[in-house]
């Protein structure tokens, strides 16, 4: 029997978990859809079907995924579980069986030798592909349309370990650049493997090479012919755990490293960089310029998600992501990591028109925090379209004690102009018991949503979510 959950920051208010699957075949609308707005938004996030006895994690949770599919001037919508291996199981059970994040010191002797997967973190198209991701392990194949869960996604057997949770898509090639980390297992040598999957789905660029330390990487800043694989001082460490302090730690004082190379290089094109120890897991937009690499970046000097070394926590306050942009120089004649602060909002999952990922961009959408004291546990309130180039703002508040989403960008049918579309984000009201998808126009945000896609219940907070319009090539399949 399912027992009542615990009272955790990240299994209550716009966290609390639903657990349930839904088909909703034609969707409430308030205001006006855009007639030229046609393709599918995903989301996934973390939706545990049990409690872990020993705690919680948010990133620990079971995934589930989402999918508002736009077309013929209606929103239809539906949601499932990732079924892996340890959902299964659980289910079958009727009880939690993995310890959290999968620590077999802490998981019932049935499961031990299962691979732990959750498929919570990211869900993307690729090859006419949908991937539920999650660091750690290869991705799963999901159908786009009823969202079924397939099979893992091996490459012809070229990828069989970890695969990256937020591998970056060129739309203007089809090419898709990932990685694992820790693939040698959190005791093994720290080692990540990089790769290039062309449109069609074959590895054409593989290497590995060894990692200065076991640093949790969450993405990579790729350009259209160089790559940085950044190393941030947040660490798994199996020796600091098995002396009694926190096996994901953040490193006080040890600076982040990056790994620069070409984009079809391999490891002897390494040069390595180091800057002071910054918390940087997504970036904005990556391109070269005059001879140097722009990336903007939303980052902190230090992070709430993990503890400290020496066990102590930050507060959200004192870690708080603002956009910030980094120059390097690909010239060789310097080493130094030029930083500086486009924006200071308290932010999360800054999105670029996605059409223009690798090449140089302006439009930036965020999901942003104006009064909650913890964005992340009490939700980023309100939205920001910013623009790079003049330093304007464009903010919406949600209102105080509302919870909203990864803000991200909707082309308009036919368009091929930056930031010509909308743009749309999952939102819960404060002390509501339903859900809003809002749709803005993406260079007018501050005017509020043009409509409100109501689902009737309240979906939780999570993670990463993507749009693709019916007309581009990755989403033609799925509207054929």
């Amino acid at each position: 029997m399912a027992q009542p959950f615990s009272e955790h920051p990240y299994l209550t208010g716009h966290h609390q978990p639903m657990r349930f699957e839904a088909v909703a075949p034609d969707l409430i609308v308030e205001g006006e859809l855009p007639d030229d707005l046609n393709g599918v938004f995903y989301r996934t996030g973390s939706e545990p079907l049990y409690d872990p006895p020993e705690g919680y994690h948010w990133f620990d949770g079971d995934g589930m995924v989402y999918g508002f599919y736009f077309e013929d001037g209606r929103v239809s919508m539906r949601n499932k579980w990732v079924r892996t291996e340890k959902f299964e199981a659980e289910l079958s059970a009727g009880k939690r069986l993995f310890g959290v994040f999968g620590d077999p010191a802490t998981s019932d002797p049935s499961v031990q030798g299962m691979r732990y997967n959750t498929g919570n973190t990211n869900i993307i198209l690729h090859n006419g592909k949908l991937m539920a991701l999650m660091e750690g392990c290869p991705a799963i194949e999901m159908d786009p349309r009823s969202l079924d869960t397939r099979d893992y996604l091996d490459y012809g057997g070229t990828i069989t370990g970890p695969f990256s949770a937020h591998p970056t898509v060129d739309l203007s090639t089809g090419e898709m650049m990932s990685y694992g980390w820790m693939i040698n297992g959190p005791a093994g040598k720290p080692e990540v493997r990089y790769e290039v999957i062309d449109k069609d789905g074959a590895v054409t660029n593989q290497f590995q090479f060894e990692a200065p330390y076991m640093s949790m990487i969450h993405t990579v800043l790729a350009t259209e012919n160089w790559v940085v694989v950044p190393f941030n001082p947040l660490e798994v460490s199996l020796e600091r755990a098995m002396k009694g302090g926190p096996m994901n730690a953040w490193a006080k004082g040890r600076n982040s490293r990056f790994a620069l190379f070409p984009r079809h290089g391999n490891a002897d094109d390494i040069r390595w960089l180091e800057m002071p120890g910054r918390h940087m897991f997504h970036e904005l937009n990556a391109w070269e310029e005059d001879g140097q690499l722009i990336a903007d970046v939303a980052a902190a000097n230090g992070t709430a998600l993990f503890p400290n070394d020496d066990g102590t926590m930050n507060t959200h306050g004192d870690t708080t992501l603002e956009l910030r942009r980094w120059t390097i120089d690909l010239t060789g004649s310097t080493d130094a990591i030029k930083e500086e602060t486009l924006n200071d909002k308290d932010i999360q999952f800054p999105r670029p028109d996605d059409r223009f990922m690798t090449r140089k961009s302006r439009h930036s959408y965020a999901n942003s925090n104006l009064n909650s004291a913890d964005g992340r546990v009490d939700g980023m309130d309100s939205v920001i379209h910013f623009d790079t180039q003049s330093g304007k703002e464009d903010i919406f508040h949600f209102g105080d004690g509302a919870g909203c989403g990864e803000f991200v960008f909707a082309p308009r049918t036919g368009s091929t102009d930056e930031a010509d579309g909308y743009a749309m984000t999952l939102v819960h009201p404060a002390n509501s018991h339903h859900t809003e998808l809002a749709i803005f126009h993406a260079t007018d945000v501050a005017a509020g949503p043009v409509a409100r896609v109501i689902i009737p219940y309240r979906i939780p907070s999570g993670f990463h979510c993507n749009y693709y319009s019916a007309d581009g090539a990755l989403a033609e399949p799925i509207f054929a």
